[in-house]
């Protein structure tokens, strides 16, 4: 049993929807030493082969399939706590699907967590369920949690936050929380992330680029953007204590220190360039509209428009200090980002790669 945990954990069985993703991972590795008795899984595809897997009971599943919810009936009958972490990024061009697995899929999850009598809701939010306000300010919990409107990502984050409201709400002896973290990063999701955001035709770039080279290149950054980030790692110690405390409300989680456009570019090793939002808005458009890269600009407003967090009850209450610091985890990000690193397994390495070690488990990289 951890240190960081008081014992309440030993005895419990955790469900974790969505758990060989980013968040997912950080999660497993932090539940490994805290005690717990049975830790239940459940993914659409099957678990890498990896040592951070091998002791998950295991349920497959598409949230975005009516017929998931036979599976989740299986998952949480007699669990203790489930924390859903479960969430389709990809494509944004195709909301109906997207609506399916995340919105719908988050209802067939509170629903079966209900009929099953879970103790403990924990769902994994966002800083995209906040609505927008002054670029500089920090922000606790009881900012509005209204969205930036013209974010499909943050407009679904909203959704989902009220459906647990709603539906686990009327189960009053059931502990509900909110986890809101910022951006979410750890090498190992590297490929996974790029994949996502940037789209192989700019991804392909990224790689191209010698890393000396890289680090002399400007970057374009408008001045309103403030950032804050997270290594996965942390984000599952904070999740842990959670449950180990059964705390409920909102949590919001970042580490330090939040980055304006000067700190990104220091952190990077480069010079940054000013550029207008406005601008940097209209190119996106016309890269997304070209299908030059996978993301909306809702992804852009949403990053513009959301202050930082503070994470002062994350710290308070659980006793949460991440031992990643914003500054040093985007610097290794980026540098794994470029190498091409993703986690043995089909999960996070990139299609048709070979993993870098492939006789080592994916929770022994750093």
């Amino acid at each position: 049993m951890s240190a960081l945990t008081t014992g309440r954990l030993q005895g419990m069985t955790v469900a974790v929807t969505g758990v060989t993703g980013n968040v997912g991972t950080g999660l497993l590795r932090a539940l490994r030493d805290s005690g717990v008795a049975e830790v239940r899984g459940l993914s659409r595809r099957p678990p890498p082969p990896t040592q951070l897997f091998s002791d998950v009971r295991w349920t497959r599943a598409d949230l975005g399939e009516e017929a998931s919810s036979a599976a989740l009936a299986e998952l949480l009958e007699g669990a203790d706590a489930v924390v859903h972490t479960a969430w389709l990024l990809s494509p944004d061009r195709d909301h109906d699907l997207l609506q399916r697995c995340n919105v719908d899929g988050t209802r067939r999850v509170m629903e079966a967590a209900v009929a099953a009598g879970v103790g403990h809701v924990v769902h994994l939010s966002s800083l995209g369920a906040y609505a927008a306000g002054p670029p500089a300010r920090r922000i606790t919990e009881d900012w509005p949690t209204t969205g930036v409107p013209s974010s499909q990502y943050s407009r679904m984050k909203v959704a989902t936050e009220q459906i647990v409201r709603d539906v686990v709400g009327a189960a009053p002896d059931t502990a509900i929380t909110m986890i809101r973290p910022t951006l979410v990063l750890q090498p190992d999701a590297a490929s996974e992330i790029g994949r996502y955001f940037l789209g192989p035709f700019a991804l392909a770039a990224v790689r191209m680029v010698p890393g000396s080279l890289a680090s002399r290149l400007p970057l374009p950054l408008p001045g309103d953007l403030h950032l804050g980030f997270v290594h996965a790692d942390d984000v599952g110690q904070a999740l842990v204590r959670v449950l180990d405390r059964r705390a409920d409300g909102a949590f919001n989680l970042t580490a330090d220190p939040i980055m304006g456009p000067a700190e990104i570019a220091e952190a990077l090793g480069t010079v940054r360039v000013p550029v207008p939002a406005a601008l940097l808005r209209a190119g996106l458009q016309a890269a997304y509209a070209a299908h030059l890269v996978p993301i909306e600009p809702g992804w852009l407003d949403l990053g513009l428009g959301v202050p930082a967090l503070d994470n002062t009850r994350a710290k308070r209450l659980l006793e949460w200090t991440p031992r990643h610091t914003g500054n040093h985890l985007l610097p290794e990000f980026v540098a794994a980002l470029s190498r091409g690193q993703g986690a043995p397994g089909d999960i996070m390495r990139p299609a048709g790669s070979v993993p870098e070690h492939p006789a080592q488990p994916a929770d022994s990289r750093s």
